[in-house]
């Protein structure tokens, strides 16, 4: 064997006893649910959706990448459309469903369109805790 092997590092005992803490609410988006997002012309649906961003799933062939940035990309809610955001994969991870799942967190925006998505996310976060159809515990 020619080339070196990946370096193990151990774990920080000061890291693992840290809690994890998701930094941002995340609603799930149900399969009825018609919300998608196009990026570089192709649609993906969205998975979930938090005040910065989404998350999608797709094949392992869609060409997003990790740390790309992407210009004009359309965020389609039922009954409204973002056009002309800037998205960035912040992340990407295997689904049970053998997709990877891409966190793409919408960067640059301007003033009208933070408010505007803002006014939609609090809508869906207050419906989704009221209903209470996404399994989302009450604290």
């Amino acid at each position: 064997m020619k080339t070196e092997s990946i370096e193990i590092r151990p774990r920080s005992e000061e890291k693992e006893s840290a809690p994890l803490v998701r930094q941002s609410f995340r609603i799930p988006v149900s399969e009825k649910e018609s919300v998608h997002v196009i990026i570089k012309q192709k649609t993906y649906r969205v998975s979930n959706i938090g005040q910065e961003g989404v998350g999608i799933r797709s094949d392992r062939l869609s060409g997003l990448k990790f740390g790309e940035i992407y210009t004009n990309c359309e965020l389609i809610l039922q009954n409204e459309r973002f056009k002309g955001l800037t998205g960035k994969i912040i992340h990407y991870s295997p689904s049970a469903s053998g997709q990877l799942e891409h966190g793409i967190r919408w960067i640059g925006l301007d003033a009208e369109q933070r408010q505007s998505l803002e006014a939609v996310f609090l809508q869906m976060k207050s419906c989704a805790l009221e209903n209470n159809d996404r399994k989302i515990s009450k604290i």
